[in-house]
C-alpha cells in the first residue's frame, strides 16, 4: 500500500500543533522567544548577534540540498557516478576537515565562518556546468566547507559565550534557538528552492555551462552566502583557541592525545559520530525507503516539510526538557529512541511505519543538536575545540562512506545504522554514569534552586 496523503498532511499539522503545545506549556519558553526579539540583557543581544549568521549559513545550505539529486539527474549522471560524487563529498571532508578545524582554532573561527561562505559560493558556481569533473571539484569543496559549517559556528558560538559568562543552561538554550530556526530556514528553503527552481527551465547557453531549472536554487544560495558573508565580517568578533605557538600539526596531535586521555571528550566524541552518522546514512536512504514498486512517487517536497516541522518539535522539547533533566539524561533517551526508530526500519517494510519512524527519528535530530552542543560546549577543551569538532567528524565520514561505496540495501543499511546507535546508546549511558565537572555540578544546583523557587 503506498503512503496516504492523510497520514503525510496529518502528520504536518501534528507536529505543528505539538510544538505549539510543548511552547503554549512552557512560560519560560514563550519568556525566552519573547526576550529574543525585545529584551535588553546581555544574553538577547547576544543570540540576537549570533542567530543570523548562523541562520544565513544554514539557510544557504538548506537551499541547495534539495535539488542536487535532481540536477545530476537533469545533467544525465547515473546511479553509480552520483555515489562517486558523493563519495568525493564526504572523502574531502575527512581528509581535509581535521586540518581546517585546527586552522580555525588558530587563525580565527569568525576568519574561517567567513571562508566557509566563499568555498560554498564555488561550490554553488560549479553546478553551472554538466561536466562530472567540475561536478567532482564541486563536490570536493562542498565537503570541505560542510566540515567547516558543523564545526566552526559552533565553536565561535561556545567560545563567545563562556567569554561572556553564560551557563551551560543558558547555551542549550541558544543552541535550542539556533536549531529551531534552522528548522524553520529549512521549510522556507524548500519552498524558496521549488519556486526558483521553476522560475525558467534548464537551459545550456554553451560550452557545457547551464543555467535555470535546478541550477536557480544554487544561485539563490549564493545570494545568501554573500549577505552571511557580509553579517559575519562586519558583526562578529573574532576569537581563537590554539595559544602555545604550536603549528597545525602539533595542535591535531595534541588534540587527539586529549581524546585518548580524557574518557569523557572520548565518549562524547563517540556519541557525535554515531549519532551523525546514521543521520546522513538515513538523509540518504530515506526516499527509496518510502517508494514502493507499482506506485505513484510519493511527494518528496511535503514529505521533507514534515520531517523539518518535527525536527522543530525537537527543539522545542529540549527547550522544555533542559531546565528539568540533565543533558547526559536526555541524550541517553534521545539515542535509544533514535535506535529504536532505525531497528523499525530494518524490522519492517510497511512505508507507513517506517514514515512514523522517520518522523520520530527526525524529532530526535531536533533534541540532538542542542544536547549535543551543551555537552561539547562543557567537555572539550576551548583552545582546541574546533580541532576536535572535526576529528570527531573523520569517522563520521568514514561510516557514511561505507554502504554509498559497499551499494548496501535497505536492510543491511538499517541495520548497520541500528548497531553504530547501539554504541552512542552506550556512550551515552556511560557518560550519564560518570562524575560530573565541577562547573556542571554547580549549574545543576543552580537548576535545582530554580525548580524549588517554582515550586
Amino acid at each position: 500500500k503506498m503512503l496516504p496523503p492523510e497520514l503525510i498532511y496529518g502528520s504536518l499539522l501534528v507536529g505543528l500543533v505539538a510544538a505549539i503545545a510543548v511552547i503554549g506549556a512552557d512560560g519560560k519558553q514563550l519568556l525566552g522567544i519573547r526576550n529574543l526579539f525585545t529584551g535588553q540583557d546581555n544574553l538577547a543581544r547576544f543570540q540576537r548577534l549570533y542567530l543570523p549568521g548562523f541562520l544565513l549559513a544554514m539557510l544557504a545550505d538548506w537551499l541547495q540540498g534539495p535539488f542536487v539529486y535532481a540536477l545530476y539527474q537533469g545533467y544525465g549522471i547515473d546511479r553509480e557516478h552520483n555515489g562517486y560524487l558523493f563519495v568525493a563529498g564526504f572523502g574531502a571532508s575527512a581528509v581535509v576537515g581535521t586540518v581546517v578545524g585546527s586552522l580555525a582554532d588558530k587563525f580565527g573561527r569568525r576568519k574561517f565562518a567567513i571562508l566557509y561562505c566563499v568555498i560554498y559560493f564555488g561550490h554553488c558556481v560549479t553546478k553551472h556546468w554538466g561536466f562530472f569533473g567540475v561536478l567532482l571539484i564541486g563536490r570536493i569543496l562542498g565537503g570541505i566547507s560542510t566540515s567547516l559549517l558543523f564545526s566552526v559556528f559552533d565553536s565561535w558560538l561556545v567560545s563567545e559565550s563562556q567569554r561572556e559568562g553564560f551557563s551551560g543552561e543558558q547555551l542549550g538554550n541558544t543552541f535550542s534557538l539556533a536549531y529551531f530556526g534552522s528548522s524553520v530556514a529549512a521549510i522556507a528553503a524548500g519552498q524558496l528552492g521549488e519556486i526558483a527552481a521553476n522560475v525558467a527551465p534548464l537551459t545550456q547557453i554553451g560550452g557545457g555551462m547551464y543555467y535555470g531549472g535546478y541550477v536557480s536554487p544554487f544561485d539563490l544560495s549564493n545570494v545568501v552566502l554573500v549577505l552571511c558573508m557580509i553579517y559575519i565580517s562586519t558583526r562578529w568578533s573574532e576569537n581563537y583557541g590554539q595559544s602555545d605557538g604550536q603549528s597545525t600539526g602539533g595542535n591535531l596531535g595534541k588534540a587527539l592525545g586529549a581524546i585518548m586521555q580524557d574518557k569523557k571528550i572520548f565518549l562524547c566524541g563517540l556519541i557525535c559520530s554515531s549519532f551523525e552518522s546514521s543521520m546522513f546514512i538515513f538523509v540518504f536512504n530515506w526516499t527509496p525507503c518510502l517508494m514502493e514498486e507499482g506506485q505513484p512517487t510519493p511527494p518528496f517536497g511535503h514529505i521533507f516539510t514534515g520531517f523539518m516541522v518535527f525536527c522543530l518539535l525537537g527543539t522545542r522539547v529540549y527547550a522544555f526538557l533542559g531546565s528539568k533533566l540533565a543533558v547526559e539524561s536526555i541524550a541517553l533517551v534521545v539515542m535509544g529512541v533514535s535506535a529504536a526508530c532505525h531497528l523499525t526500519v530494518f524490522l519492517s517494510t510497511n512505508v507507513m511505519v517506517r514514515f512514523v519512524a522517520f518522523l520520530t527519528f527526525e524529532a530526535c535530530v531536533g533534541l540532538y543538536f542542542p544536547v549535543v552542543g551543551t555537552l561539547k560546549g562543557d567537555i572539550v577543551p576551548e583552545d582546541m575545540r574546533s580541532t576536535i569538532y572535526n576529528i570527531y567528524r573523520l569517522p563520521l565520514n568514514v561510516a557514511v562512506l561505507l554502504p554509498l561505496t559497499m551499494n548496501f540495501s535497505i536492510a543491511t543499511t538499517f541495520a548497520l545504522t541500528t548497531s553504530i546507535l547501539a554504541v552512542a546508546v552506550a556512550a551515552a549511558y556511560t557518560l550519564k554514569a560518570m562524575p560530573k565537572t565541577a562547573k556542571a555540578r554547580d549549574e545543576d544546583h543552580e537548576l535545582e534552586a530554580l525548580r524549588d523557587d517554582a515550586v
